[in-house]
Protein backbone atom coordinates (compact mmCIF):
# COMPACT_ATOMS: atom_id res chain seq x y z
CA UNK A 1 0.00 0.00 0.00
CA UNK A 2 1.28 3.43 -0.91
CA UNK A 3 2.42 5.11 2.34
CA UNK A 4 1.61 8.58 0.98
CA UNK A 5 -1.98 7.56 0.20
CA UNK A 6 -2.26 5.87 3.60
CA UNK A 7 -1.05 9.00 5.41
CA UNK A 8 -3.42 11.17 3.36
CA UNK A 9 -6.35 8.87 4.16
CA UNK A 10 -5.53 8.96 7.88
CA UNK A 11 -5.18 12.72 7.76
CA UNK A 12 -8.56 13.11 6.05
CA UNK A 13 -10.13 10.73 8.57
CA UNK A 14 -8.81 12.81 11.47
CA UNK A 15 -9.92 15.99 9.72
CA UNK A 16 -13.46 14.64 9.54
CA UNK A 17 -13.50 13.10 13.03
CA UNK A 18 -12.54 16.48 14.48
CA UNK A 19 -15.47 18.05 12.57
CA UNK A 20 -13.12 20.38 10.72
CA UNK A 21 -14.92 19.61 7.48
CA UNK A 22 -18.13 20.85 9.11
CA UNK A 23 -16.35 23.99 10.35
CA UNK A 24 -15.08 24.66 6.81
CA UNK A 25 -18.61 24.25 5.47
CA UNK A 26 -19.93 26.68 8.09
CA UNK A 27 -17.32 29.27 7.09
CA UNK A 28 -18.30 28.79 3.45
CA UNK A 29 -21.92 29.25 4.49
CA UNK A 30 -20.86 32.47 6.20
CA UNK A 31 -19.27 33.63 2.95
CA UNK A 32 -22.57 32.91 1.19
CA UNK A 33 -24.60 34.83 3.79
CA UNK A 34 -22.47 37.99 3.77
CA UNK A 35 -22.13 38.01 -0.02
CA UNK A 36 -25.83 37.37 -0.56
CA UNK A 37 -26.94 40.04 1.93
CA UNK A 38 -24.11 42.34 0.80
CA UNK A 39 -22.97 43.16 4.34
CA UNK A 40 -19.49 43.84 5.63
CA UNK A 41 -18.69 41.34 8.39
CA UNK A 42 -16.76 42.07 11.54
CA UNK A 43 -13.45 40.19 10.95
CA UNK A 44 -13.65 38.66 14.44
CA UNK A 45 -16.86 36.93 13.44
CA UNK A 46 -15.00 34.33 11.40
CA UNK A 47 -13.08 32.77 14.34
CA UNK A 48 -16.22 33.08 16.49
CA UNK A 49 -18.23 31.19 13.88
CA UNK A 50 -15.57 28.49 13.53
CA UNK A 51 -15.21 28.01 17.30
CA UNK A 52 -18.97 27.99 17.87
CA UNK A 53 -19.72 25.39 15.20
CA UNK A 54 -16.82 23.22 16.34
CA UNK A 55 -18.02 23.42 19.95
CA UNK A 56 -21.58 22.37 19.09
CA UNK A 57 -20.52 19.41 16.94
CA UNK A 58 -17.87 18.30 19.43
CA UNK A 59 -20.43 18.43 22.24
CA UNK A 60 -22.76 16.30 20.10
CA UNK A 61 -20.03 13.70 19.50
CA UNK A 62 -19.15 13.66 23.20
CA UNK A 63 -22.79 13.01 24.14
CA UNK A 64 -22.90 10.13 21.64
CA UNK A 65 -19.51 8.88 22.83
CA UNK A 66 -20.52 8.79 26.49
CA UNK A 67 -23.67 6.85 25.63
CA UNK A 68 -21.69 3.89 24.23
CA UNK A 69 -18.16 4.55 25.51
CA UNK A 70 -15.54 2.30 23.89
CA UNK A 71 -18.19 -0.01 22.42
CA UNK A 72 -19.51 2.58 19.97
CA UNK A 73 -19.78 1.25 16.43
CA UNK A 74 -19.10 4.69 14.93
CA UNK A 75 -15.41 5.60 15.09
CA UNK A 76 -15.84 9.32 15.78
CA UNK A 77 -17.90 8.50 18.90
CA UNK A 78 -15.24 6.07 20.17
CA UNK A 79 -12.56 8.62 19.40
CA UNK A 80 -14.27 11.40 21.33
CA UNK A 81 -14.88 9.13 24.29
CA UNK A 82 -11.30 7.87 24.29
CA UNK A 83 -9.93 11.42 24.35
CA UNK A 84 -12.87 12.83 26.31
CA UNK A 85 -10.73 14.72 28.82
CA UNK A 86 -8.95 16.61 26.05
CA UNK A 87 -12.20 17.37 24.22
CA UNK A 88 -14.00 18.52 27.37
CA UNK A 89 -11.19 20.99 28.12
CA UNK A 90 -10.94 22.06 24.47
CA UNK A 91 -14.71 22.50 24.33
CA UNK A 92 -14.66 24.78 27.38
CA UNK A 93 -11.77 26.82 25.99
CA UNK A 94 -13.44 27.17 22.57
CA UNK A 95 -16.72 28.33 24.11
CA UNK A 96 -14.96 30.80 26.43
CA UNK A 97 -12.83 32.27 23.63
CA UNK A 98 -15.86 32.62 21.33
CA UNK A 99 -17.86 34.44 24.01
CA UNK A 100 -14.88 36.64 24.91
CA UNK A 101 -14.30 37.65 21.28
CA UNK A 102 -17.93 38.61 20.81
CA UNK A 103 -17.97 40.50 24.13
CA UNK A 104 -14.83 42.49 23.33
CA UNK A 105 -15.03 43.04 19.59
CA UNK A 106 -18.65 42.60 18.49
CA UNK A 107 -22.13 43.87 19.26
CA UNK A 108 -23.60 42.63 22.55
CA UNK A 109 -26.91 41.86 20.84
CA UNK A 110 -25.12 39.23 18.75
CA UNK A 111 -23.70 37.78 21.97
CA UNK A 112 -27.18 37.62 23.53
CA UNK A 113 -28.81 35.91 20.57
CA UNK A 114 -25.79 33.67 20.07
CA UNK A 115 -25.88 32.55 23.72
CA UNK A 116 -29.61 31.88 23.48
CA UNK A 117 -28.95 29.78 20.40
CA UNK A 118 -26.13 27.97 22.20
CA UNK A 119 -28.30 27.28 25.25
CA UNK A 120 -31.00 25.95 22.96
CA UNK A 121 -28.51 23.58 21.32
CA UNK A 122 -27.22 22.48 24.75
CA UNK A 123 -30.73 21.78 26.04
CA UNK A 124 -31.49 19.82 22.91
CA UNK A 125 -28.34 17.69 23.27
CA UNK A 126 -29.22 16.98 26.91
CA UNK A 127 -32.72 15.94 25.87
CA UNK A 128 -31.26 13.56 23.30
CA UNK A 129 -28.95 12.07 25.94
CA UNK A 130 -31.84 11.76 28.41
CA UNK A 131 -34.08 9.77 26.07
CA UNK A 132 -31.29 7.76 24.45
CA UNK A 133 -32.91 4.36 25.04
CA UNK A 134 -36.52 5.41 25.46
CA UNK A 135 -37.41 4.91 21.80
CA UNK A 136 -38.52 8.53 21.43
CA UNK A 137 -37.05 10.31 18.43
CA UNK A 138 -36.40 14.06 18.53
CA UNK A 139 -35.76 14.53 14.79
CA UNK A 140 -32.13 15.31 15.44
CA UNK A 141 -31.25 15.97 11.79
CA UNK A 142 -33.90 18.67 11.44
CA UNK A 143 -33.03 20.57 14.60
CA UNK A 144 -29.29 20.32 14.02
CA UNK A 145 -29.82 21.83 10.55
CA UNK A 146 -31.80 24.69 12.12
CA UNK A 147 -29.09 25.38 14.71
CA UNK A 148 -26.41 25.13 12.02
CA UNK A 149 -28.06 27.57 9.60
CA UNK A 150 -29.23 29.93 12.35
CA UNK A 151 -25.70 30.09 13.74
CA UNK A 152 -24.28 30.96 10.33
CA UNK A 153 -26.89 33.56 9.37
CA UNK A 154 -27.40 35.19 12.78
CA UNK A 155 -24.71 37.88 12.56
CA UNK A 156 -25.12 38.65 8.82
CA UNK A 157 -28.88 39.15 9.30
CA UNK A 158 -28.16 41.41 12.29
CA UNK A 159 -25.70 43.47 10.20
CA UNK A 160 -28.23 43.64 7.37
CA UNK A 161 -30.39 45.63 9.74
CA UNK A 162 -33.76 45.44 8.02
CA UNK A 163 -36.40 42.78 7.58
CA UNK A 164 -35.47 40.09 5.08
CA UNK A 165 -37.40 40.10 1.83
CA UNK A 166 -39.42 37.12 0.62
CA UNK A 167 -36.63 36.16 -1.76
CA UNK A 168 -34.03 36.32 1.00
CA UNK A 169 -36.22 34.23 3.30
CA UNK A 170 -36.72 31.69 0.50
CA UNK A 171 -32.95 31.49 0.07
CA UNK A 172 -32.54 30.90 3.78
CA UNK A 173 -35.13 28.11 3.62
CA UNK A 174 -33.22 26.49 0.73
CA UNK A 175 -30.11 26.50 2.90
CA UNK A 176 -32.04 24.77 5.71
CA UNK A 177 -33.41 22.17 3.30
CA UNK A 178 -29.92 21.38 2.03
CA UNK A 179 -28.52 21.03 5.56
CA UNK A 180 -31.49 18.89 6.63
CA UNK A 181 -31.23 16.64 3.58
CA UNK A 182 -27.48 16.21 4.10
CA UNK A 183 -28.09 15.13 7.70
CA UNK A 184 -30.71 12.61 6.55
CA UNK A 185 -28.33 11.23 3.93
CA UNK A 186 -25.60 10.74 6.53
CA UNK A 187 -28.11 8.98 8.81
CA UNK A 188 -29.10 6.75 5.92
CA UNK A 189 -25.54 5.58 5.31
CA UNK A 190 -24.86 5.11 9.04
CA UNK A 191 -28.12 3.36 9.85
CA UNK A 192 -26.54 0.01 10.74
CA UNK A 193 -23.96 1.63 13.00
CA UNK A 194 -26.67 3.69 14.71
CA UNK A 195 -28.75 0.57 15.25
CA UNK A 196 -25.74 -1.24 16.71
CA UNK A 197 -25.25 1.64 19.15
CA UNK A 198 -29.00 1.90 19.82
CA UNK A 199 -28.86 5.49 18.59
CA UNK A 200 -32.02 7.03 17.21
CA UNK A 201 -31.94 8.64 13.77
CA UNK A 202 -34.47 9.45 11.07
CA UNK A 203 -33.32 6.37 9.18
CA UNK A 204 -33.57 3.94 12.13
CA UNK A 205 -37.02 5.32 12.99
CA UNK A 206 -38.61 5.60 9.54
CA UNK A 207 -36.57 3.08 7.56
CA UNK A 208 -34.17 3.18 4.64
CA UNK A 209 -36.64 3.60 1.77
CA UNK A 210 -38.63 6.45 3.29
CA UNK A 211 -35.47 8.26 4.42
CA UNK A 212 -34.01 8.09 0.92
CA UNK A 213 -37.25 9.30 -0.69
CA UNK A 214 -37.75 12.08 1.86
CA UNK A 215 -34.16 13.31 1.60
CA UNK A 216 -34.40 13.21 -2.19
CA UNK A 217 -37.65 15.17 -2.03
CA UNK A 218 -36.07 17.88 0.13
CA UNK A 219 -33.19 18.18 -2.32
CA UNK A 220 -35.52 18.24 -5.32
CA UNK A 221 -37.53 21.05 -3.74
CA UNK A 222 -34.33 22.96 -2.91
CA UNK A 223 -32.98 22.48 -6.44
CA UNK A 224 -36.26 23.49 -8.08
CA UNK A 225 -36.50 26.61 -5.90
CA UNK A 226 -32.87 27.56 -6.59
CA UNK A 227 -33.33 27.15 -10.36
CA UNK A 228 -36.56 29.15 -10.30
CA UNK A 229 -34.89 31.98 -8.38
CA UNK A 230 -31.91 31.75 -10.75
CA UNK A 231 -34.25 32.27 -13.69
CA UNK A 232 -36.29 34.99 -11.98
CA UNK A 233 -33.40 36.93 -10.46
CA UNK A 234 -30.46 36.72 -12.92
CA UNK A 235 -28.54 39.35 -10.93
CA UNK A 236 -28.16 36.71 -8.18
CA UNK A 237 -27.31 33.89 -10.57
CA UNK A 238 -23.94 33.05 -8.96
CA UNK A 239 -25.51 32.47 -5.55
CA UNK A 240 -28.28 30.29 -6.96
CA UNK A 241 -25.88 28.36 -9.17
CA UNK A 242 -23.91 27.51 -6.02
CA UNK A 243 -27.06 26.37 -4.20
CA UNK A 244 -28.06 24.32 -7.25
CA UNK A 245 -24.63 22.68 -7.37
CA UNK A 246 -24.89 21.80 -3.67
CA UNK A 247 -28.27 20.16 -4.26
CA UNK A 248 -26.99 18.22 -7.28
CA UNK A 249 -23.94 16.99 -5.35
CA UNK A 250 -26.12 15.71 -2.52
CA UNK A 251 -28.58 14.11 -4.95
CA UNK A 252 -25.64 12.28 -6.52
CA UNK A 253 -24.81 10.79 -3.11
CA UNK A 254 -28.34 9.39 -2.88
CA UNK A 255 -28.61 8.22 -6.47
CA UNK A 256 -25.21 6.47 -6.48
CA UNK A 257 -25.33 5.23 -2.91
CA UNK A 258 -23.42 2.01 -3.62
CA UNK A 259 -20.44 3.98 -4.92
CA UNK A 260 -20.46 6.52 -2.11
CA UNK A 261 -20.83 3.85 0.57
CA UNK A 262 -17.29 2.64 -0.16
CA UNK A 263 -14.61 4.22 1.99
CA UNK A 264 -17.19 6.59 3.46
CA UNK A 265 -17.19 8.66 0.29
CA UNK A 266 -20.68 9.79 1.24
CA UNK A 267 -19.29 11.80 4.16
CA UNK A 268 -16.58 13.35 2.00
CA UNK A 269 -19.06 14.38 -0.71
CA UNK A 270 -21.77 15.36 1.74
CA UNK A 271 -19.72 17.66 3.92
CA UNK A 272 -17.55 19.14 1.19
CA UNK A 273 -20.60 20.07 -0.89
CA UNK A 274 -21.09 22.78 1.74
CA UNK A 275 -17.68 24.19 0.83
CA UNK A 276 -18.97 25.24 -2.60
CA UNK A 277 -20.02 28.75 -1.40
CA UNK A 278 -16.30 29.54 -1.14
CA UNK A 279 -16.59 29.99 -4.93
CA UNK A 280 -18.33 33.29 -4.22
CA UNK A 281 -14.97 34.68 -3.11
CA UNK A 282 -13.75 34.63 -6.72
Amino acid sequence: MNPVKTAAARGMCLFQVLSLDVVGGALAGGVFAVKFLQVKPNPWWWPVLALSVWAVYTADHLVDGFSQKNNAAIFRHRFHYRYRHFFIVALGVAAFVAVALVWIFMDRHILLWGMLLGVGALVYLLLIAGVHKSGFYFHKEFFISLFYVAGIWLAPVFWYGIRLSTVQMATLVIFVLLAWAEGLAMALFEQKADQADQMGSFSTYYGTSFTKVFSGTLLSVALTAALFLLWYFPALQTAYLVLSAMAVALLAVLLFSHYFQKGQRYRLMGEFSFWLPFLLLF
